[in-house]
């Protein structure tokens, strides 16, 4: 009995291990118990808003790290030559 404790702690860890790895895979695929339809749509509505948010940020940082400063350049060209020449 006493060489079949160790392989059977052995067997009880593998099996709370997975257990648990199962629980939390579940969780994570929206399978969370007391989620509604509801909650779901609303989960999906602010999916699509963080994807349109991201896409702002990404144009805008692009604005503010263009290395040449395309757009100040540009912006000082167009100011001068809509200067009237005196």
């Amino acid at each position: 009995m006493v060489e079949v404790m160790p392989f059977l702690m052995v067997i009880a860890i593998v099996a709370i291990v997975f257990a648990s790895k199962a629980y939390r895979t579940r969780m994570m695929m929206g399978h969370a118990p007391g989620r509604s339809a509801e909650d779901d749509r609303l989960i999906s509505d602010m999916a699509g808003k963080i994807d349109k948010l991201s896409s702002r940020v990404a144009v805008l940082e692009k604005l503010l790290t263009d290395e040449d400063r395309k757009l100040a350049s540009e912006i000082e060209r167009l100011r001068r030559d809509d200067r009237p020449s005196v």
